[in-house]
């Protein structure tokens, strides 16, 4: 490994107080403060499916109206007496989290075999040395029920493996762990097309079920497809909302409503058939029963040229600050997209952390987002074709993304996306990063806040069945502000390798992106997306007698 560079970025004149011209002239909007109710466009869609409340009853007899309030006032009595005696019992009643390692992880891996001609490869990892892997423990990657089948077995703490779909098209696949082979469970979709209508490097990590997602890019102009997949994991069906935003706020449609995954299977819905000739959205996925995987795919053709093919990542929620690692170098636009799904204009500060630190651009310092709508501005003037991560700070909550152009002046031939990511301590991993004689793999870590230091190391695949033993970590050290840009070279003898990032003790916290960039005659390849900390504790509520409640 090496440290990568290159290149300066234009920093802003300063004055002589040393402050950045451009942020003196920022004057933030008084705001009222925000509780933590659930988002307008959120009330609106789960009112539009409940309907209206039943109404009560006009009358109500009169005899059982008094043995209501005569129960009522019993009850009341009881937990009165019993508060008190609890309060005597214990004047100071205490009660906590305790951490503790995960004993089961799933990930869904959406769709191997997607785009026709891409060539799909879906691997799996145990990072060692985590938390909570002592004793005995299982993982199993495999395909969910469907017309083919798949499955590989991880056996310690250190396996890798994979499942291919070159030439066919397979259901989703689930990573899963038990005991103490799920702490450390990671797992990728990796797709790559040299030449074909899809042409492209196509990626996102497998990750968990949820109930909510943000997925911040895609569009539905002509040439250029975006596709909703859903995957349900569970044997029960899940019922699914899109919400849509657009430059002109909410898109009515009615068809991304009431969606239902079937259990055990996959969904997929083109945004081009609910919201038509909408050049850029944000979409907000809302589970109302069930749980599922969701992924957003995009790929775009200009006249019979691709211009590139990935996988969207999910944003981090709405919040007032977000950071989007992985912005990276290279010619091309780097168009930022912002939406402020609440009631109030977002005023969005912009700063770049950079290889050479951070600072305000002169040139795209502040941003209105109109309440409801999406946003989006080219920030490739600032960043000056470097690695950089944007910090945004707004004073309303938002959610952000950035859709990257790679090729020559004359023409763009791929994309790639990032998205907010969150900082972390502790341990981040990518697992099936490529190796090819002509592709460059590289890292981007950035300390936001606080100087950082990590190991990095890598986990060989050889094919072999038994646990691979890292390399010899590379120490990092990161000042806050930065960005250090770290080349991987691939380990001697290896098909493909997981990467592993982990933060020393006392470290600072720090946001990780990656780069795999091929070179083609066809035009460069290029693919990457943040990364998320690994999954090794989880925070149980400890519980205690009340005596309160033992009171008759």
């Amino acid at each position: 490994m090496s440290q990568g560079g290159g290149g300066r970025l234009r920093r802003p004149r300063r004055s002589a107080e040393g402050r950045a011209r451009s942020e003196l002239r920022i004057r933030r909007r008084q705001r009222k403060p925000r509780s933590e109710r659930p988002s307008t466009e959120r009330v609106r869609t789960e009112a539009r499916l409940r309907g209206r409340a039943p109404r009560r009853p006009a009358r109500v007899e009169l005899g059982r109206l008094r043995v209501v309030a005569v129960v009522a006032i019993a009850a009341a009595l009881i937990v009165g007496i019993g508060a008190g005696l609890s309060l005597l019992a214990s004047p100071e009643p205490t009660s906590g989290v305790s951490i503790e390692p995960i004993r089961s992880s799933v990930l869904l891996c959406p769709e191997p075999g997607a785009n026709a001609e891409l060539g799909v490869r879906v691997t799996a990892a145990v990072v060692p040395n985590q938390p909570g892997q002592d004793g005995q423990g299982r993982a199993v990657l495999e395909t969910l029920p469907g017309k083919t089948s798949a499955r590989e077995v991880l056996r310690a703490p250190g396996s890798q493996v994979s499942i291919d779909a070159f030439g066919r098209k397979l259901p989703p696949i689930r990573a899963s762990g038990k005991d103490a082979m799920a702490p450390g469970l990671v797992a990728d979709q990796w797709g790559r097309d040299p030449r074909g209508a899809g042409r492209g490097l196509a990626s996102t990590a497998c990750a968990p079920a949820g109930a909510e997602f943000w997925f911040v890019g895609g569009g539905a102009i002509a040439g250029r497809q975006t596709r909703i997949v859903l995957v349900n994991p569970d044997e029960n069906p899940a019922t699914v909302d899109l919400v849509i935003y657009g430059p002109d706020g909410i898109i009515d449609a009615p068809g991304g409503r009431g969606l239902i995954v079937p259990p055990l299977e996959r969904l997929v819905t083109r945004l081009d058939a609910l919201a038509p000739g909408v050049k850029s959205t944000a979409l907000h996925v809302i589970v109302r029963t069930g749980r599922i995987g969701a992924s957003v795919d995009d790929d775009q053709m200009s006249g019979l040229n691709a211009v590139g093919a990935d996988w969207i990542p999910a944003a981090t929620p709405p919040s007032t600050t977000v950071y989007l690692p992985g912005v990276l170098p290279g010619f091309g636009a780097r168009v930022l997209s912002m939406v402020a799904p609440g009631d109030d204009d977002a005023i969005v500060r912009i700063r770049l952390l950079s290889p050479i630190g951070a600072f305000a651009p002169s040139e795209r310092e502040t941003v209105e987002v109109p309440a409801g709508t999406v946003v989006s501005l080219d920030m490739a003037p600032v960043t000056d074709e470097q690695p950089v991560t944007l910090e945004l700070t707004s004073d309303v909550p938002i959610a952000a993304g950035v859709r990257q152009f790679f090729g020559t002046r004359s023409e763009q031939n791929e994309t790639s996306y990032t998205a907010g990511a969150v900082q972390f301590t502790g341990t981040a991993a990518v697992t099936g990063l490529p190796i090819r004689p002509s592709t460059d793999t590289r890292v981007f870590i950035t300390a936001p806040a606080e100087d950082a230091t990590v190991q990095v190391s890598l986990l060989p695949y050889t094919g072999s069945k038994k646990p691979a033993s890292p390399t010899q970590p590379v120490t990092v050290q990161v000042k806050a502000g930065y960005v250090q840009n770290i080349r991987l070279s691939p380990p001697d003898g290896a098909s493909w390798y997981t990467a592993v990032v982990t933060t020393d003790p006392g470290s600072g916290p720090v946001l990780v992106a990656h780069r795999v960039l091929e070179r083609s005659s066809y035009g460069d390849l290029v693919t990457g997306y943040p990364w998320a900390p690994l999954r090794t504790e989880v925070g149980v509520p400890t519980t205690e007698q009340d005596p309160g409640v033992t009171v008759r």
